[in-house]
């Protein structure tokens, strides 16, 4: 199965009158800034925003975030700089948490381009994205990250763009043991206009209890093609998003976008790879529903698992138990019972509480 996501996004809003001088920027901002907040339904939909000079995008000032969630969330401003505008940034996390609540509140799916239909209906202000991350999924398609890095350095296959040039960007790769579980192409540098990542996705959220967890360990393999474009291609895509009115025309958009810049091909007889064909194939699918991933929060598993196997725990009861017998194991267990009724939680800790202990009351007892 292939699927088309969106992972994660900023946009940009320029107010369509500037203020005479800058002292009136800062209320101007705040205006455009509670418009925002109401075409999308904001504060709905991923919670209050809390105003903040921390935890902002890069360069900016002052701003609001989604304040003791598990994802991030920011809209920000500059107070001395009317021309960086107000920037709003979705991780990938808030974006699917968006959509997904958008789906039980209003029992109606939403995409990119609705989403910028509804933010744009105004007279105060234009948006344009600056950064997008376009991703196509292979699940169970018995993808292997390693084979396609390793053929690639062999120049056994080669990138091209869909007008048949040539890519010649940077190949750098995640190794481990000899075995590449992920591999870009492109530069990470500041100025780069675009960046390919292809790695392993089930190993990724297996490994990390990502938010996406119980969907890898349902799968066999999945690897992720997934395209990060900014500055004037991302402008580019940001028109075009606004002219997208169904689901079919946003995914050949994706699609498009990703496959016009890195297709793969056999280096001897120069056709497509395989896997390169399915891509190009999902512009013939004229019926297509994008996927609304449900994020599940795993931090507590993540503990469970380190208690399980990383802490020295059950080694240090084997031994109590090995000594002393199960009557000792007893007693030393009522002893960590004691010495935890005695614990004071730190602020760190009831931080965390505050910002999971509701989608963890949703989600259910961790362990099972």
């Amino acid at each position: 199965m292939l699927d088309v996501q969106i992972d994660e996004f900023t946009l940009v809003l320029q107010p369509t009158k500037r203020p005479d001088y800058i002292e009136g920027w800062e209320s101007m901002a705040l205006k455009l800034i509670d418009e925002f907040i109401h075409l999308s339904k904001l504060e709905t939909l991923l919670g209050e925003l809390k105003e903040v000079a921390y935890s902002l995008p890069k360069g900016y000032s002052n701003g609001f975030v989604c304040d003791n969630k598990p994802y991030y969330f920011a809209i920000a401003y500059h107070e001395d700089f009317i021309q960086m505008g107000i920037c709003i940034k979705f991780s990938a996390q808030a974006w699917m948490e968006y959509r997904e609540q958008n789906e039980l509140l209003f029992n109606s799916s939403i995409q990119i381009h609705q989403f910028l239909t509804n933010v744009n209906n105004n007279s105060l202000y234009t948006s344009r994205i600056s950064r997008i991350d376009i991703a196509i999924d292979f699940i169970n398609e018995k993808l292997n990250v390693n084979t396609i890095y390793n053929q690639i350095s062999k120049k056994n296959q080669i990138i091209k763009t869909s007008a048949g040039r040539k890519n010649h960007s940077d190949l750098s790769a995640i190794t481990k043991n000899n075995i590449t579980s992920t591999f870009y192409v492109g530069s990470k540098g500041k100025n780069i206009k675009s960046l390919l990542r292809v790695y392993d996705k089930k190993k990724e959220q297996v490994e990390t209890l990502g938010v996406r967890y119980e969907e890898a360990i349902q799968c066999e393999n999945w690897v992720r093609f997934e395209a990060v474009f900014k500055g004037t291609y991302a402008h580019g895509l940001s028109e075009q998003l606004q002219t997208i009115k169904t689901d079919v025309e946003l995914k050949d958009l994706l699609v498009s976008a990703l496959t016009d810049r890195y297709q793969f091909y056999y280096g001897k007889s120069e056709k497509p790879t395989t896997y390169t064909k399915k891509m190009i194939d999902l512009l013939n699918q004229r019926s297509f529903v994008f996927n609304t991933p449900s994020p599940r929060n795993n931090l507590l598993e993540q503990s469970q698992m380190h208690i399980l196997s990383g802490s020295g725990l059950f080694p240090y009861l084997f031994k109590v138990r090995r000594i002393w017998g199960d009557e000792g194991l007893k007693n030393c267990v009522a002893f960590l019972q004691d010495e935890f009724e005695n614990y004071e939680p730190t602020d760190e800790v009831l931080s965390w509480l505050k910002k999971y202990s509701v989608l963890y009351t949703k989600q259910g007892y961790p362990f099972k």
